[in-house]
């Protein structure tokens, strides 16, 4: 069937096939029908030279040109042309077919490179690689089929193969080492370490390392140094291939490397060409003696000269030659540029021209190197020269200097006779001058240390103590050669030594700050409290290189600290207890208040109820009198009277001040204290106190019926006597002894606090003592066994003090009536006061403000102003002096009364004009009397 369709014109075979093959018994009907679309991408495909094909329709009726069918065997070619795709690549259909419907459901277009397709052809089974891509056909309708673009590279791809394989034969036959490897990186983008992905047979035998792939560096080499890592990430990421030598310490190899990246989609890998020059390098200490026999070798032929020649030429270093008359018969580029245009030297006298001077640090440092001595001269006598450091002046360029490190070796030829030498000059003048500064930084650093008032010691990496300043040293009784390494954990305290440890170890781990307080031993044998502190030093790339640290003496300031806690803790006790006590008086005092306003109560009831509140109140101030007392104590405001003092009298006051107290428990008291009067120098009514209250606490302390007896025993030969009060009471235990005369110190106090107290009296106790130059002991056996407290005071001189006034009561009993103004803004305590004074005849008017007091003056005449000092507006004071210059009060006596009682209280009163100073509470019986002196001469009362 001729086909007059123009797109089906040329096309070869295929062309032909098309125009020939029945359309019409295809779903896809005559040529004529088919859409635009259809028939431009056939003429497309007739006209192409490329291999491409074509799916076209929901049946995906195939098209090919010739180019394709060169890919197709005769179990495809012819039929595949209008077969259906599904029937023609069945066997290949899982492969194709799921991504050709993609296609055709409007997915992308798909491009593969040497892909394995399975077929068969020419009647076998055949593995074929093509690289072919899928394109959609489209019209108005959407997606209606599809493009193959095909090339066959399995012919490519099996001779890739080969040349694979023929790399791999090289490959493994190879002498350098080769390996690919891939970077590991950590969590933030570190790189860490890196993996094996190939090595040849010779990377084993240049490195040592077996089954490395698949093993990652620091599996192999657990040592493995950052530095190799380094180098291999910045080639992974810059792509500069790099060739090195390095070496490392982990592996005791040193290698030269060829590195360069490898693409990789996804990974950072590197090839290595590598080979182990440990050898080379370990021979370089024999380098003079091969340089001598290939100079021997190379005068047996020119050309092995020139090659030489070129090597000189390059070489870092400067060598010169020498004939065996000392005559310099050639030198390298390097020798001019150290030494400057030098003279050709003929004999070994002409090196006396050459100018250089000993810098080994030996005894002939600085001196001049004289002609017979150089290196050279020195090995064309036969001498090895391997090392001479000399400072020269190169020739043409005076004061320039260098420092060379010279060797020189004599050239013998098969019968031993020197023919010649060589000599090999290294300029080391910037080693030298970093020397001389890490020197020069060393020793600042150690003058620096040794002038410090700390201890200062420093550390290497790993914790081995270096370095320890002569404060360590002094400190510690070790000397430096006992402290390095870990000797120095010696001087630490065992039961510290752990924990030091521990943190330490935690430090070098970590690098973080060392600080620690342990207890260090002293020279003397004691251990003190000090605080260590070590911080790391890091190089540029922040390893580690050394730890600097210091100890401090804060011995005496942790007992200090540990001492105000203490002292803290005491206080917040007796705050407590103060609130107690306190608060205790205040219950009687309210209960009696209330029954005195019951209008029933009898006389009886009504005195009861006046000696509860007396009675509560007197134990009120004598509470606040310890707290005073304590205040002036330990201010340094007591002032002692130093008079003879009969001690029998003193403990009889005491006795009878204590006797209702023991009396009350029942105890039996009993007194040993000789037939003979003691006399001491000092204050009766603070040693009556100290005596009053060792046997207060004896009749507290000891359970009802016990028994108390106190002391007295002189002692000549010391000068002292010592009073001594005993029980057989609670006792103290053996941990409270040491601060039982501390203040706020008690007994272990019940829940009924049935002794009280505010914890002063004991001291107070000492306090006054010490005032009076003597001591005081406390001593128990344990809890139950009671205790002895024994006072030693200096015995003064025989003789008595001057009698002590007396109070007589008797002066109270009547009362001459007095024109009384009260001033006082506590209304309760003024009116109280007023009613007492009324009650015995007085004439009494009460101001609660200033205002109030200055008003009634100016109309009322009065004989006695009692004056509280702290008014609201205006204190007593200016109150005071503003009532003495009213016309109607110029004669009155002005009485202050205060809650404060101290020294400079009472000197502010009478600079303000007061005549008396009273503290509150008043004293009622002392405050009548005093206004009894009035009666006789009204408004004159001594001052």
């Amino acid at each position: 069937m001729t086909s007059p369709f123009s797109f089906l014109a040329g096309g070869g075979e295929m062309g032909a096939l098309m125009r020939a093959h029945d359309w019409q018994a295809t779903p896809l009907g005559s040529p004529d029908t088919w859409p635009m679309a259809l028939k431009t991408m056939v003429r497309v495909m007739l006209s192409s030279n490329h291999p491409m094909f074509i799916w076209w329709g929901d049946e995906l009726i195939q098209f090919y040109n010739d180019s394709y069918r060169q890919t197709l065997g005769p179990e495809r070619h012819p039929s595949a042309l209008a077969q259906p795709g599904r029937i023609c690549w069945a066997e290949a259909w899982d492969l194709i077919g799921p991504e050709i419907e993609r296609i055709m459901a409007g997915g992308p277009a798909a491009w593969h490179d040497d892909r394995l397709i399975p077929l068969t052809r020419h009647g076998r089974r055949e593995d074929l690689w093509w690289t072919y891509g899928y394109s959609p056909i489209e019209d108005e309708g959407g997606v209606r089929g599809v493009l193959a673009i095909v090339n066959d590279v399995t012919h490519s791809h099996l001779l890739r193969q080969r040349l694979e394989q023929t790399h791999h034969a090289l490959f493994d036959t190879m002498d350098e080492g080769f390996g690919m490897i891939e970077m590991i990186d950590d969590a933030n983008g570190k790189a860490v370490d890196y993996l094996f992905v190939e090595a040849n047979p010779a990377f084993a035998r240049h490195t040592g390392l077996v089954d490395s792939v698949g093993q990652t560096a620091r599996a192999l080499v657990p040592g493995i140094e950052q530095s190799w890592i380094d180098i291999y990430d910045d080639i992974a990421r810059s792509g500069v291939p790099r060739r090195f030598e390095q070496g490392s310490e982990a592996m005791g190899r040193w290698f030269t490397v060829y590195a360069s990246r490898i693409a990789h989609p996804t990974r950072r890998r590197v090839a290595l060409l590598f080979t182990d020059i440990s050898n080379q390098k370990n021979a370089e200490r024999a380098l003079q003696a091969s340089e001598a026999a290939a100079r021997a070798a190379l005068a047996q032929a020119e050309a092995d000269r020139r090659r030489l020649d070129a090597l000189l030429s390059s070489a870092p270093v400067g060598i010169v030659y020498a004939d065996a008359q000392g005559a310099l018969s050639s030198a390298n580029p390097m020798m001019h540029v150290l030494w400057g245009e030098h003279p050709m030297t003929t004999s070994p006298e002409g090196y006396g021209d050459w100018r250089g001077w000993w810098a080994d640090g030996s005894q002939r440092h600085g001196q001049q190197v004289q002609a017979r001595d150089w290196s050279l001269v020195r090995a064309l006598r036969g001498e090895q020269v391997d090392a001479d450091f000399v400072e020269i002046e190169p020739f043409g360029r005076p004061h320039e200097r260098h420092t060379l490190l010279t060797r020189a070796a004599p050239i013998r030829d098969d019968a031993g006779n020197i023919t010649g030498a060589v000599a090999a000059s290294m300029d080391m003048t910037a080693q030298v001058q970093v020397q001389r500064a890490l020197r020069e930084s060393e020793n600042k650093f150690r003058t620096m240390t040794e002038a410090m008032p700390q201890m200062v010691w420093s550390g290497l990496p790993d914790g081995t103590n270096d370095y320890a300043n002569g404060r360590w040293c002094e400190f510690t009784g070790m000397s430096s050669q006992a402290l390095a390494g870990s000797g120095w954990t010696r001087a630490i305290h065992p039961d510290d030594l752990s924990a030091l440890r521990t943190q330490w170890m935690a430090s070098l781990a970590s690098g973080a700050l060392f600080e620690i307080e342990h207890r260090l031993r002293h020279h003397n044998g004691d251990y003190r409290w000090v605080l260590n502190r070590a911080l790391p030093v890091r190089d540029e790339a922040g390893a580690i290189i050394r730890w600097m640290g210091t100890v401090t003496d804060m011995h005496d300031h942790r007992l200090a600290a540990e001492e105000l806690k203490a002292a803290n803790a005491r206080k917040d006790e007796f705050l407590a207890m103060l609130a107690h006590e306190l608060r205790n008086p205040l219950a009687p005092i309210s209960t009696a208040a209330q029954m005195l306003k019951l209008s029933s109560l009898d006389p009886k009831r009504t005195a009861h109820a006046a000696d509860v509140i007396g009675r509560q109140v007197r134990h009120m101030v004598e509470l606040v009198d310890d707290l005073l007392d304590v205040s002036r104590v330990t201010r340094g405001l007591v002032e002692l009277e130093r008079l003879p003092v009969d001690l029998k009298t003193v403990i009889h006051s005491a006795i009878e001040q204590a006797r209702p107290l023991i009396e009350k428990k029942g105890h039996t008291l009993a007194t040993r204290l000789g037939a003979a009067n003691v006399t001491v120098t000092g204050d009766r009514k603070r040693l009556v106190q100290v005596m009053t209250n060792l046997l207060g606490n004896a009749a507290k302390y000891t359970p009802d019926g016990g028994e108390i007896t106190v002391f007295a025993q002189a002692d000549a030969a010391t000068g002292c006597v010592t009073l001594s009060v005993r029980d057989n009471g609670i006792g103290i235990e053996a941990s409270l002894l040491p601060d039982i005369f501390e203040l706020f110190t008690q007994a272990r106090r019940t829940p009924d606090r049935a002794q009280g107290g505010l914890g002063l009296g004991l001291a107070l106790v000492r306090s006054m003592v010490t005032l009076h130059g003597g001591r005081v002991e406390a001593h128990s056996d344990g809890p139950g066994r009671g205790s002895c407290f024994a006072v030693t005071l200096p015995l003064g001189q025989d003789g008595t003090g001057p009698a002590a006034a007396t109070y007589d009561d008797s002066a109270l009993a009547s009362h001459t009536a007095l024109r009384i103004l009260i001033v006082d803004d506590n209304r309760d305590a003024a009116e109280s006061l007023g009613m007492v004074l009324a009650a015995v005849g007085h004439t009494v008017q009460v101001e609660e403000s200033p205002h109030g007091a200055l008003l009634r003056a100016e109309s009322e005449a009065f004989d006695v102003c009692l004056l509280d000092i702290g008014l609201p507006d205006m204190d007593g004071y200016q109150l005071a002096r503003r009532l003495r210059a009213a016309p109607r009060l110029a004669g009155a006596v002005m009485v202050a009364l205060s809650g404060y009682g101290q020294p400079q209280d009472v000197a502010a009163s009478q600079a303000a004009g007061f005549s008396r100073h009273l503290v509150k509470p008043v004293d009622i019986p002392y405050l009548l009397a005093l206004l009894d002196t009035l009666a006789p001469d009204r408004g004159n009362i001594p001052a």
